[in-house]
């Protein structure tokens, strides 16, 4: 498969690796701490593929991990919805598309448009629009920042623009 290739049709379970891990990370958020037994439990008992589950705690510890980091981001982005006045959800699907943003796991603009899925699924009705509003900011900051594009190539010196 080529790189545009799984760009577009990501790898099998990546969804339901995310779903996982918003699950996760919500009942961790809801317990105010990491427990892996709990992580362990959602994940046995949601997947058979150990792949998917592997994938699943791996987004999870790296989005709970860099939690403070992203809601303070989040804070000064969106001032008027602070991480603590969003819904649970919300808060950790913006968490966990941060951290596949910034890790550089993920194409950025498919964390965003997974994390806009996972608001349709799990969130309000409202929820999609807030989650891109917020995760569009953190992107152009982020690209400023580390002075890449989307693509991750170096951003062109005359016209940041092009790539």
């Amino acid at each position: 498969m080529t790189i545009v290739a799984s760009i577009l049709h990501p790898m099998p379970g990546q969804r339901k690796s995310r779903e996982l891990a918003l699950q996760t990370l919500f009942a961790w958020d809801a317990h105010g701490e990491r427990d892996d037994t709990l992580a362990t439990q959602i994940l046995n008992d949601s997947a058979d593929d150990p792949d998917i589950r592997r994938r699943a705690r791996d987004f999870a510890i790296g989005a709970w991990d860099g939690r403070a980091v992203s809601d303070q981001w989040v804070e000064r982005l969106a001032p008027q919805w602070p991480p603590r006045r969003q819904p649970g959800v919300d808060r950790n699907i913006i968490r966990l598309a941060i951290h596949e943003i910034t890790s550089g796991q993920t194409p950025p603009k498919v964390a965003i448009d997974e994390a806009i899925e996972l608001a349709k699924i799990f969130s309000t009705e409202n929820s999609p629009a807030f989650v891109n509003g917020v995760l569009d900011a953190v992107l152009k900051e982020h690209e400023t920042l580390t002075g890449k594009s989307e693509t991750g190539n170096p951003k062109s010196e005359t016209n940041p623009n092009i790539e």
